[in-house]
């Protein structure tokens, strides 16, 4: 069931954000629009975490900066519907990166060798 979270006051955000089972996104302004994404992202979650981030590009636009610092888990589900967000916005001229992530995310990440995908260097959790 769909529910309205609010946003910390010390960051500004659009007010989109809904939960869908365990999984919490939330979009927020800038040059790139921030997509914060919480919970899990795994196989039961996965369509449903597709059916928000392609809806993102169509109204904010192509250039997503995922902050995924509180996904506890995800699974190569979770990566694919990751990937495939990512095409949908290089179609459009645009591009998907990570500017935050868990350390969960990251291990997957790395393991799966897609750091220079999601643009992710040498980055630290925060």
């Amino acid at each position: 069931m769909p529910r309205t979270d609010a946003w910390p006051q010390q960051r500004p955000r659009v007010p989109d954000c809904t939960e869908t089972a365990d999984l919490r996104v939330a979009v927020g302004p800038g040059p790139a629009v921030v997509v914060e994404i919480c919970g899990e992202i795994d196989i039961q979650s996965a369509p449903e975490l597709q059916d928000e981030l392609l809806p993102v590009i169509r109204r904010y636009g192509p250039r997503l900066a995922l902050d995924l610092a509180r996904v506890r888990f995800t699974d190569c589900a979770g990566l694919n519907v990751l990937l495939a967000t990512r095409r949908r916005a290089r179609l459009e001229q645009g591009s998907v990166r990570v500017v935050r992530a868990s350390p969960q995310v990251l291990r997957m990440i790395s393991l799966l060798g897609l750091e220079q995908v999601f643009a992710l260097g040498g980055q630290h959790v925060r």
